[in-house]
């Protein structure tokens, strides 16, 4: 990037990383005080990113194991339900109605989504 250059040069939409080296080009042509500043936002925005890629990758991994645990609960009141029938001989539903009640009172998790942004 040079003095000359016009800012309308610069790609209406970039990813991060050609942002972040977007920014730390442009810092070398700026006043010392206003580059130290772009090379921080430059820094923090790289830095913010990665965290918030980790945290997505450990909400989606949390939120596997919900629906795991989830899974398992429905699935033991089911096999409850079917040793007390064999034991009592009497068709029954009990466990897994309570199962799936407590399970609804439960907060709600947000799931994540299939379609969010990748950074």
């Amino acid at each position: 990037m040079t003095n000359t250059q016009n800012v309308t040069e610069l790609q209406p939409r970039m990813t991060r990383e050609q942002l972040i080296n977007a920014a730390r080009i442009a810092a070398i042509y700026l006043p010392v005080a206003s580059a130290q500043l772009m090379n921080e936002l430059a820094n923090r925005l790289d830095i913010t990113s990665v965290a918030l890629c980790e945290a997505m990758a450990q909400r989606k991994d949390l939120s596997d194991q919900n629906a795991t645990l989830r899974d398992d609960v429905v699935s033991w009141a089911k096999e409850c339900d079917r040793l007390e029938e064999r034991h009592t001989k009497t068709p029954t539903n009990v466990h897994s109605l309570e199962a799936q009640r407590e399970l609804r009172e439960l907060p709600p998790v947000v799931f994540a989504q299939k379609n969010e942004a990748v950074l």
